[in-house]
């Protein structure tokens, strides 16, 4: 697979060339701050409520079921299945799962750890994060490479590397 790095001028030529290569799949952009259009839901909260909520059911499940059926104990005529008890412990164990849940999301969501991408190799691109505004194209053959490059003539970027990944 190879690709097209452009660097663009301002966020508006970045936008304008996001609207030419709007049916392409395979784009990317390196900003030095995020743009208002990439602004989408993360899965990662609701990853985090169902981490929690099924961390605190099996931990509530699993006391429930060592006092009550593997090691019940007579303590004080209390009942076996003392809920309340369970509870906070659950539920402090339920945070746990979250966190755990959020901490590993995370690097899934963000695509972490890359160790290796083709597109580090380019010039142009060290100046992404301080004032330069990018788009990454991933083309998977030539035609689509020289369409890519077809595009790119007619908006006039400031430089255009290619790399092969």
């Amino acid at each position: 697979m190879t690709g097209l790095l452009a660097g663009f001028e301002s966020e508006p030529a970045l936008r304008e060339a996001l609207e030419h290569f709007s049916g392409w799949r395979e784009l990317e952009t390196y900003t030095p701050m995020p743009l208002e259009t990439e602004r989408g839901r993360s899965p990662l909260p609701l990853a985090m409520l169902i981490g929690g909520g099924a961390g605190f059911i099996a931990f509530f499940l699993l006391m429930t079921y060592a006092d009550v059926y593997a090691y019940p104990l007579n303590i004080g005529g209390r009942p076996n299945f003392a809920w309340p008890a369970f509870v906070p412990i659950a539920f402090e164990l339920g945070v746990l799962c979250a966190m755990v849940s959020g901490f590993f999301g995370f690097f899934i969501v963000c695509r972490l750890p890359r160790l290796y991408d083709p597109i580090d190799e380019c010039a142009s691109l060290k100046g992404a994060s301080r004032d330069g505004w990018f788009l990454a194209i991933r083309a998977d053959g030539p035609d689509r490479l020289e369409e890519a490059h077809r595009l790119l003539a007619a908006l006039h970027p400031l430089s255009v590397e290619e790399f092969v990944a």
